[in-house]
């Protein structure tokens, strides 16, 4: 009797081999559907990043579920015994099971994707990676009115979809937001000349891309049945106490300049509010310089 023969010739064997056999092909194609992806350089990469995550998940969602139908005869053999332990394996893999249902939710109702720059409890940052288990945020802090990059990566478990709430800062809007810029000032009457200050950086600002932006949130207004939106800089006042007003100011943006066109409207703001307090200059100091003409240097008609 050939022992090997046998071997070789068990269902066990033949679903083991056709299981590694699955494994290895999925491997190979998702790398060079990777690779592809990676080498697509005229392709924005926050798009390139969405497309190899997408690729990662079907491949592994595909080989799960393709294993499962192979070893499906032999889970039925076991299912008495599973039964037994399921209670236990339950509480055991709450936390895991808790992110695979978090995960499916977040797929169903979209909450977030790769290149959204979400809030969740009081974590925010730009989505870079997701995954059956969890999700990766590159963090931006600190605060909400921050835009710069703090340098670290913050895993989050897809469980806190179930109990969280979360914000989505670009889901609405997607290439141009509506971005908030702060300005308090004292409460005098020069808040008039301030007010029209802040208008007119802000107009200067965004003047190059204020048409392409206006074109993107119409568009986008209609699909989800909107009003259109009003994209031109405006100001409204604050009263943040007796002695101090705030002006608050609402511009379009691309969404990943927002911290960066802050601080251009903040610094022409300063630079316009100095023009206004430079006194104009004194005409009649020039004139005194010029000497009249003397009545002798008139020459006598002959």
């Amino acid at each position: 009797m050939n022992w090997n023969t046998l071997l070789f010739e068990t269902p066990f064997f033949t679903r083991l081999l056709s299981t590694l056999v699955l494994i290895a092909v999925a491997v190979s194609i998702r790398s060079i559907v990777v690779r592809r992806l990676m080498q697509k350089e005229e392709v924005d990469a926050t798009i390139r990043r969405r497309w190899i995550v997408t690729a990662r998940n079907i491949t592994f969602l595909i080989v799960f579920i393709v294993v499962v139908v192979i070893w499906l005869e032999q889970l039925r053999a076991v299912a008495a015994t599973i039964v037994v332990i399921a209670a236990a394996i339950v509480v055991a893999t709450k936390e895991f099971l808790l992110n695979i249902v978090g995960f499916i939710y977040q797929s169903t109702a979209k909450f977030s994707d790769v290149g959204d720059r979400i809030e969740i409890d009081g974590i925010r940052g730009d989505v870079i990676d997701q995954s059956m288990l969890g999700f990766t945020l590159m963090e931006i802090g600190s605060g909400e009115k921050t835009n710069q990059y703090t340098g670290l990566t913050i895993h989050v478990p897809n469980a806190r979809y179930l109990a969280s709430i979360v914000k989505n800062e670009t889901r609405m809007w997607g290439d141009y937001v509506f971005h908030l810029v702060t300005i308090p000032i004292e409460n005098s009457p020069e808040w008039v000349f301030a007010e029209k200050a802040l208008l007119t950086a802000a107009g200067e600002v965004v003047r190059p891309y204020l048409h392409v932006a206006k074109q993107y949130m119409t568009t986008r207004a209609r699909h989800q049945s909107l009003d259109e939106p009003n994209v031109d800089p405006r100001v409204n006042l604050q009263m943040a106490s007796p002695d101090r007003i705030n002006l608050i100011l609402r511009i379009p943006v691309p969404t990943r300049h927002r911290g960066k066109l802050e601080q251009e409207v903040t610094r022409r703001y300063l630079n316009i509010l100095e023009e206004m307090k430079k006194p104009p200059p004194d005409s009649s100091k020039d004139e005194a310089l010029v000497e009249p003409p003397s009545p002798f240097d008139a020459t006598e008609p002959a």
